[in-house]
């Protein structure tokens, strides 16, 4: 006979490969650093190593791209993340 108890979802690992914690911790990242673009992005969820950013503007996303490697460098030394690589998207309001 089967349980009837709901199974409880671990959020860590799932079949999405979504990490909860990290993009949490990542948001918090963008959050307390000083650089002059982290005001105009928003933090998205990172899966399978990889860290979604979403900005407004095209000349944004070009900037941080070019930045990429050394945004990567800055969030594994103050994080402990190590990320495989930054997803930036232009964020899209006009659903």
């Amino acid at each position: 006979m089967k349980n009837k108890e709901p199974e409880k979802i671990n959020i860590e690992k799932n079949t999405l490969g979504i990490n909860f914690s990290d993009s949490k911790k990542i948001k918090s990242y963008f959050d307390k650093n000083k650089s002059f673009w982290t005001k105009e992005i928003i933090s998205g969820p990172v899966v399978n190593g990889v860290a979604t950013i979403y900005t407004k503007s095209k000349r944004l996303k070009n900037i941080i791209e070019l930045e990429e490697q050394k945004t990567l460098i800055d969030i594994e030394k103050k994080t402990k993340i190590k990320l495989k690589s930054l997803n930036v998207e232009i964020e899209n309001n006009q659903q």
